[in-house]
């Protein structure tokens, strides 16, 4: 072997020209497919990082509603239950996000919190480096025995205390109340997984005390939690499955007025994790698999002209005696050697080609920040390698390794070995790039129109000069619903006054934030039970929102100072709620109930004054969904979002002033989550923009790839027949005839090609439908132009050769044969 390898090397360093293509086509094909499994190792096949990870599942409630699927959030009251009657299940919790405002350190200062149930880090297995975790008695209002505590993050606790172990038992103020430090979490401990991690975890004590009515801990109808639970050693989860439909029919049965509509289920926590980003995954993961492909028949063609020259050496060696097998192994240590040498400038192309994925990934990918070219990446380099060289060196050792040594010993190194079968296997290794490239190139052409489509979407706002804001108000210090609207009004009338600021208003949620709040209701001329209402959006929004945003009022009016807290109670709704639930009907004046109130105060029956404009609130790529409005003014929440008009381009010069206006109302309040409102509409575009950029670059590739392996055929043929064609230009051939016989042998294997890739281009588009937006996966208009475009790119590639055999001299091209 290492006889071979050596000779393999002296070969190659006799052909740099050939040496370097084939190397720089496998590094391309080979960098590209260690990149993107980069990507898919991350996300998809590495185990999460807790201990018996395969054990772990995310559990939820389950809609009966509309067609949901999927899981979504649970209330306190169904978790509860779930954790003292579960079987199946060694440990259960819930968790949400918060924000608290550290104060008593200077600034103050916006935290990123989670709320947990006691067992939260004993479902993960997490153990604090330094202190302990929570325990049962942590969850009562309070905080029992020793008063509310904290967690903190790693990465906190270093910048806070400066990884002094003896945090421990200080205390911090988080929302105007003392928290004890009980535990400090290890390096690279966290959960959510995400790039941002959590700072401080806090237990829901802080939601077992309400200022008015029953706190969240006692609403079952409260939906905004995410649950996670561990399975016991050896229950399937199908078994967990079952006892949760179980448990939930018993809920359903004892509580019919909140949870008739909802069940309980478990899928894995990768799975849950993962979500719909596998497919757009595996989809680009074959499509860099096809660019390797492309790349392997061309280094294959090159190495079947190279067999044809090298025909009198061949031949020299199975005359003297050599084996079969013997030149196979030869030649295949050649293969080998390129493949090796492809592989160490394809991790160079791929530790580049990382870098700029990661500076394009979406956040929204889970585990993008694990991202790396890890040693089990580079083993997946050494194996693609391998698999390479064989795969594209086999066939044609095999080929070369069955020289006619009568003819090759006689004639020069054009007369060729094995002649006829090289000639087809090079047509059908064309036939093969040509295809796979029209299926890269239909599927970019897919994904740029259905991204472009969704650029151009309507949101129904206007998105422009808009500066937002969180802002999270400690129930401690803000009582009542007074308390809260008087804040509201004096922060926005201090706002307003800011130099550059055209207009502020408050709502909550923020559309395409991510967050989304939803309540039943039901409608005064046909009520129904409590269990058996229709849910819909509903947004808490102050008086000038619409106007801010950009929202047409329809048909009605808006809020206005009429709608306070004691007035009549009102709510608009969107132009499809008002299709959906009043057909061919007036709504204007008619009552709706939603579900929601102050305290314990039942939900008031609520007039329609107007109707508004739609607003794809979840996301672009979602049609807009039923939604109604209520008035900030008769429905005070402890939190809002800001949304500031401005009048610059550069909306974040207003931060600063934003953060003096605020501290002028309350100083001991951050201003969180900060964002100039065309960051959601990205965020919101990010993946359908990451899926069109790299498929368009793996399509590019393709077509390169494809249009030197054309010509590289024809150019080999026009040089096998140059005896040929001087022959027929010496017996009066027009060069136009030479024209057609070059581009016809194109033009017939082009042909066959566009047939078979368009077979896989149907295959590809359906696999790839969930992915596309406002187009269908089998669109006309792209799999007519594309086969033209791609026809156009081989004629281009064959004319060359084309052009070079029409002016053949016959005297030098007889006299050379």
């Amino acid at each position: 072997m290492l006889s071979d390898l050596r000779f393999a090397f002296r070969q190659l360093t006799k052909n740099p020209g050939f040496t370097l293509i084939a190397v720089f086509a496998l590094a391309l094909g080979i960098g590209a497919n260690t990149a993107i499994f980069s990507v898919i190792n991350a996300v998809l096949l590495k185990p999460l990082p807790f201990p018996e990870p395969d054990q772990l599942v995310a559990v939820g409630s389950t809609s009966k509603r509309d067609g949901a699927v999927g899981l979504s959030s649970m209330s306190f009251p169904d978790f509860f239950d779930l954790r003292k009657q579960t079987k199946t299940l060694t440990s259960v919790a819930v968790s949400h996000a918060l924000q608290l405002a550290l104060t008593g350190t200077g600034e103050v200062r916006s935290l990123r919190g989670l709320m947990v149930t006691a067992d939260f880090f004993d479902v993960l297995g997490l153990k604090p480096a330094y202190g302990h975790s929570f325990a049962r008695d942590d969850e009562a209002a309070g905080g029992g025995p020793g008063g509310l505590k904290v967690v903190l993050g790693h990465s906190f606790w270093q910048q806070q205390f400066q990884s002094d172990p003896g945090a421990i038992g200080r205390t911090l103020t988080l929302n105007r109340q003392s928290y004890t430090v009980i535990g400090v979490l290890a390096a690279g401990a966290q959960f959510p997984i995400q790039k941002d991690s959590i700072e401080v975890y806090v237990t829901c004590a802080v939601e077992a005390v309400s200022p008015s009515g029953p706190p969240n801990t006692e609403q079952r109808g409260s939906h905004s939690l995410n649950g996670i639970g561990r399975l016991k050693p050896g229950v399937p989860l199908e078994t967990a499955q079952a006892e949760l439909r179980q448990i939930a029919a018993e809920l359903t049965r004892l509580y019919p007025d909140t949870n008739t509509n909802f069940g309980l289920s478990a899928v894995p926590l990768r799975e849950d994790l993962v979500g719909d980003v596998r497919i757009a995954l595996y989809v680009l993961f074959g499509a860099v698999a096809c660019v390797l492909l492309i790349a392997c028949a061309n280094v294959a063609n090159l190495l079947l002209a190279r067999a044809t020259v090298r025909a009198r050496e061949l031949a020299v060696r199975a005359a003297l005696g050599a084996s079969r097998s013997r030149i196979v192994r030869q030649l295949l240590a050649e293969s080998m050697l390129l493949s090796l040498l492809g592989a160490v400038l394809g991790i160079v192309i791929a530790a580049l080609g990382t870098q700029a994925l990661l500076a394009v990934v979406p956040q929204s990918i889970p585990r993008a920040a694990d991202i790396a070219l890890d040693y089990e990446v580079l083993a997946f380099t050494v194996l693609i390698s391998l698999f390479t060289g064989v795969f594209f060196g086999l066939v044609p050792a095999l080929q070369a390794s069955r020289p006619d040594l009568n003819r090759s010993l006689k004639e020069d190194t054009r007369g060729g070995i094995g002649g006829g079968g090289r000639h087809r296997l090079r047509n059908a290794l064309v036939i093969t790039e040509v295809a796979l490239a029209l299926v890269l190139l239909v599927g970019a052409g897919l994904l740029i129109q259905s991204f472009s489509r969704l650029g151009q979407v309507n949101p129904g706002l206007r998105t422009e000069r808009m500066l937002t804001a969180r802002i999270t108000l400690p129930e401690t210090a803000y009582t009542t619903p007074e308390a809260l609207l008087t804040f509201q009004d004096q922060l926005l009338e201090k706002v307003r006054a800011l130099p550059g600021v055209r207009g502020a208003s408050a709502v909550v949620p923020l559309p395409l934030s991510g967050g989304e709040s939803v309540t039943d209701f039901d409608i005064e001329e046909h009520p129904l039970p409590e269990g058996s209402r229709a849910d819909s959006p509903v947004r808490i929004a102050e008086a000038d929102y619409f106007n801010v945003m950009g929202i047409p009022v329809v048909r009605g009016r808006s809020f206005d100072a009429r709608d306070t807290l004691k007035g009549k109670q009102v709510v608009l709704i969107n132009e499809r709620f008002a299709q959906k639930y009043f057909p061919g009907q007036d709504p204007i004046g008619k009552r709706i109930q939603p579900g929601m109130s102050i305290g314990e105060e039942k939900a008031a029956m609520r007039e329609i004054i107007g109707i508004v404009g739609n607003v794809r609130s979840r996301s672009l790529h979602r049609e807009p969904t039923t939604e109604m409005y209520l008035p900030s003014a008769q429905l005070p929440l402890d939190y809002l979002f800001l949304v500031l008009r401005t009048e610059t381009p550069d909306a974040n010069a207003l931060t600063a002033p934003l953060r003096a206006a605020l501290a002028s109302v309350d100083r001991n309040l951050p201003l969180g989550r900060i964002a100039v409102f065309d960051e959601y509409i990205s965020r919101s575009l990010a993946r359908p923009r990451f899926n069109a950029i790299l498929l368009a670059v793996f399509a590019g590739v393709a077509l390169l790839l494809t249009a030197i392996g054309i010509y590289g055929v024809m150019a080999y043929t026009v040089a096998q027949r140059t005896g040929e064609i001087g022959i027929r230009m010496a017996l009066g051939a027009e060069r136009s005839s030479i024209y057609r016989l070059i581009l016809g042998h194109a033009a017939r294997l082009v042909g066959v090609s566009l047939v078979l890739g368009l077979i896989g281009a149907f295959v590809f588009a359906r696999l790839m439908g969930s992915l596309l937006f406002d187009i269908s996966a089998f669109d006309p208009l792209t799999f007519g132009l594309i086969p033209v475009f791609l026809a156009v790119v081989a004629f281009l590639a064959s004319w060359l050769p084309a052009h070079r055999a029409s002016r053949v001299d016959p005297i030098i091209a007889l006299r050379a044969d």
